[in-house]
């Protein structure tokens, strides 16, 4: 799993995960000169998600050091056999690889 699997970069404030889908998303902050840095990473079952409503918002901004937020998401497969365990996994994959400030588990 990388970060290439994810789809994005989406605005944060009009990104949302469905109700009826699960996802892993990453917060990314990006400067002018297209450097990207993860802030935060998390995920979502099939509750639906605001993305630029989430409750850890006020650390991506402290953390986002003048750069634009976006948002890149990786929907989880709809298959049969596939767990919340699966998505957790997946998150904390991305958690170790970036070790992102906002959201410690």
């Amino acid at each position: 799993m990388s970060k290439n699997d994810f789809k994005g970069p989406y605005d944060i404030d009009s990104t949302v995960i469905p109700a009826n889908r699960a996802a892993v998303y990453l917060i990314v902050s990006m400067s002018n000169n297209g450097n990207k840095h993860v802030i935060d990473v998390g995920e979502s079952g099939e509750i639906g998600i605001r993305i630029g409503a989430h409750d850890r918002r006020p650390c991506w901004e402290r953390h986002r050091n003048g750069g634009a937020l976006y948002a890149y998401l990786l929907y989880m497969p709809r298959s049969e056999g596939y767990t919340a365990e699966d998505r957790r996994k997946v998150e904390q994959e991305m958690r170790i690889r970036y070790n992102p400030p906002c959201g410690k588990r």
